[in-house]
């Protein structure tokens, strides 16, 4: 007791001259054997009720215990003792107790043994926020149901049970709340400041074993920022580049004579042991790639060695190097043995894998060497792996129990690091002792995969279809899928795990990659390229990578899982959907991994199955039946369906996703009788099974029929029309031209009717055919009645001219005769040369004054109009007659096509 007050009073009399950058650090139970060693502030202490508060500790850990209390505030001013403030910490967590109120806060990394932490928490206006190394971590509304008070103050320990293992600095209290920036200014020492309820500078009583010492604050805070060395002999060149990438570090190469006696520092302070004999030490350079061009083994670039006399001397057989004193370097055999000293960056954080711990502090480590040259993995808790005695094995047992758990016996390159078999010395994760186990013992940190060899490699590089790990173990053991102990494959997945009774969505992707379209048996045949989407709550997914073309489940794997099926209902037979080795299934990295349990001997990030969806994907060439109206044909527009019914379970469990499903055209929309239009989808998850409508738009192609039927017809019709021009005497040639037109048109109709379906119902090419068939017919009646209306005028002509003398009794009988003779054979069957005959016929009479008879000229005009053939008029109004009858018939019927 009175040593420790010594101490600290000399400690008091250095800051008074100016030296108070060295702080005073209790340890407590060095040895990590619980006890109720603690430090009590003897200054009398009487907190009155506080709104706010505020305590920060620098403190490094040895051993962590299921409880590991280090500071504690009590209140025995009622004769009833109340712990009114402690805290406590773990791996990932401090706990903190403020009156009735206590509460986890986690840290977002987690603590290092062997490492200085800053630790903070306040309190004020309700809230309560800890802070990490300057860093705020977590923070919670705080409703302490009681004021803070106290009386005394411990640190070190709530009791034996409850005790802390390690250092301590720096534990101050403040009856206010300290500000980010004060917090941060505390943590990396740019500011100090002492506690105005409980300071660091005490005074402080200490009750049990407890050491001090005193530190400089620089190295406090930049202890976590060393460089760790350890060395190892008896290593090859490539052994030592291979065991210093997996202990965390690589193997230096001293650039300057300062490094060089940093490292040499670091080798000697390990020679005690007779076998561990160091002068010359491996160095990570090489020119093994191209000789005489040295470059460093990890990040390849190029290095300049300063060589010592004679050196290199090895030409292509020697292409490593040793440092034999500051900046001389030797080339010599990669193959000679030689010692090994490995930088590691201060106290990486180990874990071993496999071993189904419960909890996390028994499963993380730190390596260490002893001043014998011993490398010993420590663990944070029980636990540690050291050599035996004969160095022909390691021992993975319990310090406090002294209970072996595992051995590994020929260790690759003589450590335990990486990815190796053990012997179980007692039961682990259901096997028997005597069994072998497969463990991991890596330094990788989170976010990356150890390789067997212990070297780190990105996690999204594990499972990406190329080795990226020296042993190439990146790519073996790939599993995917994570199925639970009970799995019904015939059992569709719920939504959710709560047994909700929504149905489960399934988002269908449809693509139709061709189309080929046959009007004639109303089929459309189509490549369906069907991909389906579902969220498989059941399962947990592994390894998953951002780019989802490398997230394949294994065909093996794939026949275990519960997949949709869908039928194809309007299909010519049965088809549906299935899952064989054309199936390409794969899992959407879309949620937040979690970390795996810790019970295989590998890095895992576990996918849930609700929040990473999964798809199936399958080609087919499937020939839907369609209903096609054709009454427009072929000025049509056409609906194919597509009907899809879900076969796995009625709509009570499965429907299809409206919001997400979807259906697209990628062909050539140019097809030989349409071209492809919209595509529509209709739901209808009210069923009995849910059923998805794909309807296909079909605009059709007109030009073919256009040209082959409706110009050929329409020519045809214009020929027959004009047959009604032909001179009336040539029966035989207007009746034939409009006889073939008829045959040849009829002909179209059968052709065009051969290749339509069969309808019931009238189409626009029949009426248009039909029109056709029916004007022409209706010409070659035209024809008939014309020939038959010219011979009875001949006819009438012939009684007219032997009943009649003269003409109206003013004309002789023989200009009478004469002038219908005229009219009667005119070739052209025109009134030319009868006009003619009645111009003379007038002239003559008015010009003959010598006794012939004068009729006046409109008499003549009246009675030549009342005396044309019959034939004639017949002719001019069929004319008329058919074409107005063929206008009327095309404004019908374009304006219904164009309508």
């Amino acid at each position: 007791m009175d040593r420790l007050v010594m101490l600290e009073t000399l400690l008091l009399l250095s800051c008074l001259w100016g030296c108070c950058s060295s702080v005073h650090v209790y340890e407590f139970q060095p040895n990590g054997e619980p006890t109720n060693s603690h430090l009590m502030y003897n200054e009398e202490l009487s907190l009155m009720p506080l709104d706010a508060l505020s305590f920060c500790v620098r403190l490094r850990f040895y051993y962590l215990w299921e409880v590991s209390g280090f500071l504690q505030v009590s209140d025995n001013s009622t004769g009833q003792l109340v712990h009114t403030v402690q805290a406590e910490i773990n791996l990932n967590y401090i706990r903190v107790t403020l009156s009735k109120f206590r509460r986890y806060y986690f840290f977002k990394q987690k603590l290092q043994a062997l490492t200085w932490h800053h630790l903070c928490v306040t309190y004020g206006q309700g809230v309560t926020i800890t802070y990490l190394d300057g860093v705020e971590q977590d923070s919670h509304h705080a409703d302490l149901g009681g004021p803070i008070t106290g009386t005394q103050v411990k640190i070190g320990a709530w009791d034996a049970g409850n005790s802390y293992s390690g250092q301590i600095s720096q534990a101050n209290i403040w009856g206010h709340v300290l500000t980010t920036q004060e917090v941060a200014a505390l943590a990396d020492c740019t500011k100090e400041a002492e506690g105005d309820i409980v300071s660091w500078r005490g005074p402080w009583t200490s009750v049990g074993d407890i050491v001090l010492s005193h530190g400089s604050l620089d190295d406090l805070c930049t202890e976590a920022s060393g460089m760790d060395y350890f060395v190892l002999s008896d290593f090859t060149a490539s052994a030592a580049y291979q065991v210093c990438e997996g202990i965390g570090g690589s193997v230096p190469t001293p650039e300057s004579a300062a490094e060089y006696h940093t490292i040499m520092e670091a080798v000697i302070g390990y020679q005690i042991a007779d076998d561990l004999s160091c002068d010359t030490f491996w160095v990570g350079i090489s020119d093994k790639e191209k000789e005489g061009v040295w470059t460093d083994i990890k990040s390849k670039s190029l290095f300049h060695p300063s060589w010592a006399v004679t050196e290199p001397d090895g030409d292509k057989l020697e292409n490593c190097a040793v440092a034999v004193g500051p900046q001389q370097f030797a080339d010599t055999r990669c193959d000679e043995l030689n010692c090994a000293v490995c930088a590691v960056p201060r106290r990486p954080v180990w874990r071993i894998f496999g071993a189904c711990e419960i909890y996390q502090r028994n499963i993380h480590l730190v390596a260490l060497q002893d001043q014998s040259g011993k490398v010993f993995f420590r663990g944070y808790s029980d636990y540690q792996i050291t050599q035996n005695e004969v160095k022909t094995e390691w021992v993975w047992k319990n310090w406090r129990s002294n209970q072996t758990i595992a051995t590994l016996s020929k260790a690759i390159n003589g450590v335990p690091v990486g990815r190796q078999n053990w012997t179980l010395k007692k039961p682990m994760c259901g096997q028997a002792e005597g069994e072998t186990r497969r463990l991991l013992l890596t330094h990788c940190t989170t976010g990356y995969f150890s390789c067997d060899d212990a070297s780190c490699i990105p996690l999204h590089q594990r499972c990406d279809l190329k080795f990226d790990c020296r042993d190439r173990s990146d790519e073996s053991g790939c599993h995917m899928v994570k199925f639970p102990p009970v799995y019904r494959q015939d059992l569709p997945p719920e939504i959710n795990n709560n047994n909700n009774s929504q149905p489960l969505p399934i988002t269908l992707y449809l693509t139709i990659e061709s189309a080929a379209v046959h009007t004639s048996s109303m089929h459309m045949h189509v490549n369906l390229n069907v991909s389906m989407t579902w969220q498989e709550a059941r399962l947990s997914f592994l390894n998953l990578n951002e780019d989802y073309t490398l997230n394949r489940v294994p065909y093996e794997t794939m026949q275990k899982v519960w997949v949709p099926v869908i039928d194809f209902t309007n299909t010519k037979g049965n088809h549906f959907t299935h899952t064989d080795q054309q199936t390409t299934m794969v899992v959407s990295m879309q949620g937040k991994p979690s970390l795996g349990d810790d019970t295989q001997p590998e890095e895992l990030e576990v996918y849930s199955g609700l929040e990473n969806p999964i798809s199936v994907r399958r080609k087919y060439s499937v020939t839907f039946q369609c209903q096609f109206d054709l009454k427009m044909y072929p000025f049509d527009e056409q609906y194919c369906h597509l009907e899809l019914t879900m076969l796995s379970a009625s709509s009570r469990l499965l429907v299809f996703n409206e919001a997400a499903s979807t259906a697209i055209f990628q062909g050539n929309p140019l097809l030989v009788e349409y071209f492809v239009g919209n595509v529509d989808i209709v739901f209808q998850n009210d069923k009995d099974f849910a059923v998805m409508l794909i309807k296909l738009k079909l605009l059709r192609r007109s030009g073919f029929i256009i040209m082959n039927v409706y110009i050929p017809s329409l020519c045809l019709l214009v020929i027959s029309y004009l047959t009604l021009y032909f001179t009336p005497t040539n029966f035989q040639v207007r009746i034939l031209a409009s006889l073939t037109s008829l045959l040849v048109v009829a002909t179209l109709y059968t052709q065009a009717s051969s290749s339509l379906p069969k309808t019931s119902y009238f189409k626009m090419v029949d009426v248009w055919l039909l029109s056709s068939i029916f004007f022409i017919f209706i010409i070659i009646i035209i024809h008939t009645i014309i020939d038959r209306t010219r011979e009875w005028d001949a006819r009438v002509g012939c009684k007219r001219m032997n009943t009649s003398p003269t003409l109206s009794g003013n004309m002789p009988m023989s200009n009478y005769t004469s002038m219908t003779s005229m009219r009667v054979n005119s070739p052209d069957n025109g009134a030319t040369e009868l006009d003619e005959t009645r111009r003379n016929s007038v002239g003559t009479s008015r010009r003959n004054s010598a006794g012939v008879s004068q009729y006046d000229a409109q008499s003549v005009t009246f009675d030549l109009a009342r005396l044309r053939p019959l034939h004639e008029i017949v002719i001019l109004a069929s004319r008329v007659f058919v074409l107005v009858l063929l206008v009327v018939f095309h404004i019908i019927y374009w304006t219904v096509v164009l309508a």
